[in-house]
C-alpha cells in the first residue's frame, strides 16, 4: 500500500509524502504506483516551472527502483503572494489527484493507496 501524507499548517499544504509501493501489480507494471508518481512528479515540475521554486530543495525522491519508494514535495514559505497561492493551487491538486486515485481504486477487499491528513498545531 502507498501511504500518502499531506502535511497542513493552518489552511496551507506545507508538504506531501508517499511511501511504499500499491501492490496493485508487479513493480514496473503497477498503474496505481505510475499514477501516484505522476502526479508528484508533475507538481514538482510545475512548482519549479510556474513558482520559481527550485526542484532539488522542494522534491526529494528515495528507494528509485525498490519496492520501498519515498517522495516528497515541501513548499517553501518564500516567494510573493501570487507565487504562495499559485503554489497552494498546485499541492491542493495533487492531493485531489491522489484522493481520486485511491476512491476509484480502493474497494473492500483492497487497500492501494492511503491518504493520511496531518496538521501542523497552530501556536
Amino acid at each position: 500500500m502507498i501511504s500518502v501524507i499531506v502535511n497542513r499548517e493552518g489552511n496551507l499544504i506545507r508538504a506531501i509524502y508517499a511511501n511504499g509501493h500499491a501492490g496493485y501489480d508487479d513493480p514496473g507494471r503497477d498503474i496505481i504506483c505510475s499514477a501516484v508518481s505522476t502526479l508528484l512528479f508533475t507538481s514538482a515540475n510545475a512548482l519549479e516551472d510556474i513558482c520559481g521554486y527550485d526542484t532539488d530543495s522542494t522534491f526529494r525522491v528515495t528507494g528509485e527502483g525498490t519496492e520501498e519508494v519515498n517522495l516528497r514535495i515541501t513548499v517553501p514559505d518564500t516567494g510573493d503572494d501570487g507565487t504562495k497561492d499559485r503554489a497552494q493551487v498546485i499541492m491542493r491538486t495533487c492531493e485531489l489527484g491522489l484522493i481520486g486515485i485511491a476512491r476509484d481504486y480502493n474497494d473492500s477487499k483492497n487497500k492501494y493507496v492511503e491518504i493520511i491528513n496531518s496538521r501542523t498545531p497552530e501556536v
